[in-house]
């Protein structure tokens, strides 16, 4: 199996970031383990925010292994999907980005169709009636709105069963798809390498950010970062408070903060804002350094603190090396622990936080 420099580069040109881009260039995309550049090539294809039909012909480039052969079948049995019989019927609803966790804005029009191609009408009507609205291009409509289109078919007994969601962008392209429900648990999926029933990469496209391998990143303890979720949730910012040993999914960590100036801290990589986006952040992370939002103010001030103490390195028993930095743990574990404990979406009061580290943020209680 060979994996040139071409499909790396192709492969890497999904990736939002360029910070994030240079920086798994030159680290998982190195050396001579084909099967995990493989992966990564595959993993971030499939999660980024492209069309479909884009990701289906980068999945064509790799390597025929049989992961990624099972990648492109489960696209093209979801594309089939948009064929339909006389009984179907397809939902249509035009989403915002998020307002609060747990929560989806959907002021468009919930449409349903008979037919996929009146899906496409639909979704090209609501773009154009937005972007003339907000006097904008389509890809600037397309970082705050997105459709979900959901298929139903009608069953033995008449009653209409959910089969296919479709996660598409303001031009009507799919970007991700998942199946219904009932059809999750009629599949014959297993866990057996051998075995020919492709329904585990239908979890793959579903999950989208959540499969990726999680990298090392080019930020310290301390930074502002922007942390992009569109179209699923609007920009917002956040301190670097872990660099863990970039092996699961909780190794970086942010604290960020809500309108309401409430405190939050949680894993870069997905459920930011409660919101688990089928776009990751993590891959479109770029190093802040403008004016902040007033609400965020006090990011800066975390920053500076976290800066002028010094991180330190730690070496497991195992060899990983785990960098550390002592006043950044404090600060996340007081934030997490008071969201936590609170059960709510508010987190810590900004109040709070400033009369627990007074000292340290070199500021009055």
């Amino acid at each position: 199996m060979n994996i040139g420099t071409e499909i790396i580069e192709m492969a890497l040109g999904f990736i939002e970031s360029g910070e994030m881009r240079e920086c798994l260039r030159n680290t998982l995309f190195t050396g001579n383990d084909t099967a995990n550049i493989l992966r990564y090539c595959r993993d971030i294809i499939v999660g980024s925010r492209a069309g479909i039909g884009e990701k289906m012909s980068a999945l064509r480039q790799l390597p025929p292994h049989k992961e990624v052969i099972a990648l492109i079948n489960a696209a093209e049995s979801a594309l089939s999907e948009r064929e339909n019989v006389t009984g179907d019927v397809f939902l249509v609803t035009l989403h915002y980005p998020y307002e609060e966790p747990g929560k989806i804005d959907t002021w468009g029009e919930r449409e349903p169709c008979l037919t996929f191609e009146k899906v496409l009408d639909f979704i090209s009507r609501e773009t154009t009636r937005e972007c003339e609205w907000n006097k904008e291009t389509i890809e600037q409509c397309m970082e705050r709105v997105w459709y979900e289109v959901e298929k139903f078919i009608p069953d033995k007994n008449g009653e209409l069963q959910h089969k296919i969601t479709w996660v598409m962008n303001a031009k009507g392209e799919i970007m991700f798809f998942e199946l219904g429900d009932g059809y999750k648990k009629q599949s014959s999926y297993s866990d057996d390498e051998d075995s020919d029933d492709d329904f585990g990469s239908w979890g793959d496209w579903e999950d989208g950010s959540s499969n990726w391998t999680y990298p090392p990143v080019p930020f310290d303890f301390g930074d502002i970062i922007t942390i992009d979720m569109r179209p699923f949730y609007n920009n917002f910012h956040g301190v670097i408070t872990r660099i863990g040993d970039n092996c699961d999914c909780c190794a970086v960590w942010c604290i960020y903060a809500g309108e309401n100036r409430f405190l939050r801290c949680e894993a870069l990589k997905h459920n930011m804002h409660g919101v688990l986006s089928k776009i990751s952040p993590l891959y479109r992370a770029e190093r802040f350094d403008g004016e902040l939002p007033e609400y965020e103010k006090m990011l800066k001030i975390i920053s500076e603190a976290i800066k002028r103490e010094p991180s330190t390195d730690e070496v497991s028993a195992d060899g990983i090396l785990f960098r550390t930095h002592a006043l950044a743990e404090q600060f996340e574990d007081f934030v997490h622990k008071k969201y936590i404990r609170r059960k709510t979406s508010r987190g810590c009061s900004w109040s709070e936080f400033k009369k627990q580290f007074s000292e340290v943020l070199a500021i009055e209680k």
